[in-house]
């Protein structure tokens, strides 16, 4: 039998990583799965990843934001201009402050799914679909033939992230889907369901199959996270702030267009892919 903790969203949050791990030893787990997103919006990139070294995660995707890195070095001062990947651009060189080299070109080359085989099981982790790492075809209510566009292939169990929701599903095949929720940046759409607590997942998996999937909430001093993103001038600080406060999504396109044009962010992002080209 094996216990197998699954993280996703941890979103540069040291702090609620921590926590999470804490927890994790003392429901006797012995095994971690990481699912995208452990970087990035947070102030604490490289003591996540230095966290997750001591723990030695057995399989790692590649989440939207780490491949944001891939698409910030490519990129130039006039084709990726708008709001989010300007913000993607700052965020991404604030992170490579901080970020070790040998960290950075791990992140570089996750993949974008990785196969387990689990007792009987065939399980495979993805950020969203097996060959796209971002956006919303995987929403809590998404239509079915989503989900089944999602269990493509010869699997049982499909892992994914992305959505910041713990979600339990079935492709029309019969294939569980399932989502940990986040670690780092707990939020919900119904306000009646929001709590300051990071989300992950444990499998019990024994010869037989899944035995028991134990979906966790665990609290963490959110108000110590903030106080670290301040003192380490997060850049979109604003907005992390007030994720971390509310429990609310934040970071809606608009709301990034009107802070880039407020705090001139498109000049900082242009200044970063110049100096990157040379």
């Amino acid at each position: 039998m094996v216990k197998i903790a699954v993280l996703s969203d941890v979103h540069g949050n040291a702090t609620a990583l921590a926590a999470v791990l804490e927890d994790a030893h003392k429901q006797g787990v012995n095994e971690f799965w990481t699912v995208g997103d452990m970087t990035v919006r947070g102030p604490e990139s490289e003591r996540c990843l230095d966290l997750l070294d001591q723990v030695h995660p057995t399989a790692a995707v590649l989440g939207n934001h780490e491949q944001n890195y891939q698409k910030v070095l490519k990129a130039t001062p006039t084709n990726f201009t708008k709001p989010k990947q300007v913000m993607a651009t700052i965020l991404t060189a604030y992170d490579r402050r901080q970020l070790s080299p040998l960290h950075f070109q791990q992140l570089l080359q996750l993949p974008l799914t990785v196969t387990k085989h689990v007792g009987p099981l065939t399980v495979r982790l993805q950020h969203v679909l097996p060959n796209f790492a971002s956006g919303h075809s995987l929403a809590p209510t998404a239509e079915q033939a989503n989900f089944d566009q999602a269990t493509t292939g010869a699997v049982d169990l499909v892992i994914y992230a992305h959505t910041h929701q713990p979600i339990m599903r079935y492709s029309t095949r019969g294939q569980l889907v399932l989502n940990a929720g986040t670690v780092g940046l707990p939020t919900a759409i119904n306000p009646h369901l929001r709590q300051p607590r990071a989300s992950y997942l444990i499998l019990t998996i024994d010869e037989t199959g899944l035995r028991e999937t134990d979906y966790r909430r665990v609290a963490f001093d959110w108000r110590q996270a903030i106080k670290i993103a301040r003192a380490d001038h997060l850049p979109y600080f604003e907005f992390y702030e007030q994720t971390l406060k509310t429990n609310a999504y934040q970071y809606a396109p608009s709301a990034v267009a009107a802070y880039n044009i407020q705090h001139d962010m498109d000049k900082m992002a242009r200044l970063i892919l110049t100096d990157n080209r040379r």
